[in-house]
């Protein structure tokens, strides 16, 4: 994972974390646990009434183990298919049935 992290630094990328938020950012630095750093975070709330809600964060960091996917992020593509303005429910938080 981390060699595939690498190609990312310095670059926007987008972060579903295991309890269901999306968050944005510059991918400022990383550890071998999966741990992440984003500069000029922000989250993007999602519901079905509205349009998405972009809540600044700032510098923000994400445990590795609450990282369920992470991509890059291609604005310009989110800006010509109209993503930013899709309304939708929240998603769930992510459940590991161990045992």
């Amino acid at each position: 994972m981390a060699s595939t992290l690498s190609e990312w630094k310095d670059k926007q990328v987008c972060v579903i974390t295991c309890d269901g938020r999306s968050i944005f950012g510059i991918l400022a630095g990383y550890d071998q646990l999966q741990n992440l750093i984003l500069k000029e975070a922000s989250e993007r709330v999602y519901s079905p009434d509205a349009d998405p809600e972009s809540v600044p964060l700032g510098l923000y960091v994400i445990r590795g183990d609450n990282v369920a996917i992470i991509s890059d992020r291609d604005e310009d593509l989110e800006a010509s298919t109209g993503i930013s303005s899709v309304r939708a429910e929240p998603l769930e938080s992510v459940v590991q049935n161990v045992g």
